[in-house]
């Protein structure tokens, strides 16, 4: 395999070697494969993992003239990773042939290496999912050749190698969608609502099909009817495994009222749906497991926001939604962003909009008062970081006593009521909560990463960009700098 190890040159270079190494090791574990049954099941899951990661890898070779610099380096930089992962495993894999290669020698080298192998396929599962939102990032950024280069790949050889092309096309496709997504009234009607303890958000189900909606209102005094029907047109295809929203299928004007209504499809299956408020409320204490899947997919789902040219501007506990598949055997699980009350387009002036008391924990000092700045990509960053504190902690930062919300005790000085405690002082608050409980909570790691996301507009800070130099083509550097910084390593940490 020496000759795999041959310089290489910027981003094309990487690719072609990695391509080789994935080669080599779909091979080896076919070889495997015929060992036992976990042979066979590694060695499937590795195939159906490489075929997607390759696609990925050539549609990037062909695209890295279009690359920005920043994404041109975040690309490297993930790829070198990838590379060295798949340099490592060749080595392993590669032992055998030194000493024999019989069926029965495989076999039973297979049993000293099981560990090994699958913490490899577990590895290039893993990283696949953190290139995956720099690979979105690219196609939507990518100059008017990119559809001829995604077409190109869908045609390729078999079908399933050329499903991220497919799924880049669609992608690419919602910002220059012209289908109406205006949905009539009368939807509502053979709709039973139900509600989503702590949420605004309501699930509706319709009991003929066994179909599962969540229904979104928003005021039109607050959200422009053009926005709102191109938060449907675009999401329209999302994927809530991949992006962290739904699918929506439409938007509805009431006649009656100054009001819209989002409809969203909930996925086949998921009919247990949760807010993450009333998780933090009322619930045990998740394990470090579930905590970090959550963490995960809400980081996840604030980058695609964003990504689709928006800022939420109302990320809370209460706007996150917990899926569950309860028939599963093995619980399965999505976290999903809803409460689209206040967003807007990225580079559009912001909207007016009285933030509720409770909400005030989540925004940052710069967007209360009287005083306000611009609301930027960077301030739903902040409220990111506020919620992964209470997850990593699992323990909710506000509580709720009639009316009146309240400040958890975690708070120090405070009588309880937030207006006994100014902005600043409950920023800084979240940071020393950051650095303290939640590092021996969740280690070094997240914490690091939930204090960037705290400090991201702080003078000086330079790593999301200047926000007073913001406007949408700056979002790609904030989009590149949010995956380095936040995405992967929250990807990185397993438990």
């Amino acid at each position: 395999m020496a000759e795999l190890a041959l310089g290489i040159a910027g981003v094309a270079g990487t690719v072609d070697v990695c391509i080789k190494f994935g080669k080599y090791l779909i091979k080896a574990y076919k070889d495997y494969g015929q060992a036992d049954t976990l042979a066979h099941e590694l060695s499937v899951r590795i195939q159906v993992c490489w075929s997607r990661i390759a696609s990925q890898l050539e549609i990037v070779k062909e695209l890295e003239g279009s690359m920005t610099e920043d994404q041109r380096e975040l690309q490297s930089h993930i790829l070198r990773i990838l590379q060295s992962k798949l340099e490592a495993a060749t080595v392993i894999i590669s032992k055998p042939d030194k000493h024999g290669s019989s069926r029965r020698y495989k076999a039973l080298h297979f049993l000293n290496l099981r560990e090994s192998l699958e913490s490899t396929v577990a590895d290039l599962e893993s990283w696949q999912k953190r290139f995956e939102p720099s690979w979105f990032q690219i196609i939507k950024t990518g100059p008017t050749n990119t559809e001829n280069v995604l077409k190109r790949a869908t045609l390729t050889k078999p079908r399933d190698r050329g499903e991220p092309a497919r799924e880049g096309l669609k992608f690419r496709e919602a910002f220059n969608n012209s289908e109406t997504v205006k949905l009539a009234e009368k939807v509502l009607d053979n709709l039973e609502m139900q509600v989503i303890p702590y949420c605004e958000t309501e699930l509706a189900v319709r009991q003929k099909e066994n179909k599962y909606f969540i229904i979104d209102t928003v005021c039109r005094d607050t959200v422009a009817l053009r926005d709102a029907r191109e938060l449907a047109s675009r999401l329209r295809d999302s994927n809530p495994s991949t992006f962290g929203t739904l699918k929506c299928k439409g938007v509805v004007q009431l006649t009656r009222e100054p009001s819209l209504k989002f409809v969203f499809g909930v996925p086949d299956g998921y009919s247990r749906v949760r807010s993450c408020r009333e998780l933090l409320l009322s619930g045990p204490t998740n394990s470090l497991t579930t905590r970090l899947k959550i963490a995960r997919q809400l980081v996840t789902a604030v980058y695609y926001v964003h990504l689709y040219e928006f800022v939420h501007k109302n990320i809370t506990p209460e706007t996150i939604l917990i899926l569950e598949s309860p028939n599963e055997e093995h619980v399965q699980m999505l976290v999903c962003l809803v409460g689209f009350q206040l967003f807007r387009y990225a580079d559009a002036p912001t909207n007016t909009s009285k933030t509720k008391e409770r909400s005030l924990v989540y925004q940052h000092p710069t967007r209360i008062g009287d005083k306000t700045v611009k609301f930027v990509m960077q301030h739903d960053i902040y409220s990111l970081g506020v919620c992964l504190l209470e997850i990593g902690l699992w323990r909710s930062l506000v509580e709720s006593h009639g009316a009146t919300p309240t400040l958890s005790p975690v708070f120090t000085n405070s009588e309880g009521c937030l207006s006994e405690l100014g902005p600043q002082a409950i920023k800084h608050q979240l940071i020393h909560l950051s650095r303290t409980e939640l590092r021996m909570c969740m280690g070094d790691i997240y914490s690091t990463v939930v204090e960037t996301c705290l400090t991201c507009l702080d003078e000086g800070t330079i790593g999301f960009g200047d926000p007073q130099d913001f406007d949408y083509q700056g979002g790609v550097e904030v989009g590149s700098q949010y995956v380095e910084r936040i995405m992967n390593p929250v990807g990185a940490l397993c438990f």
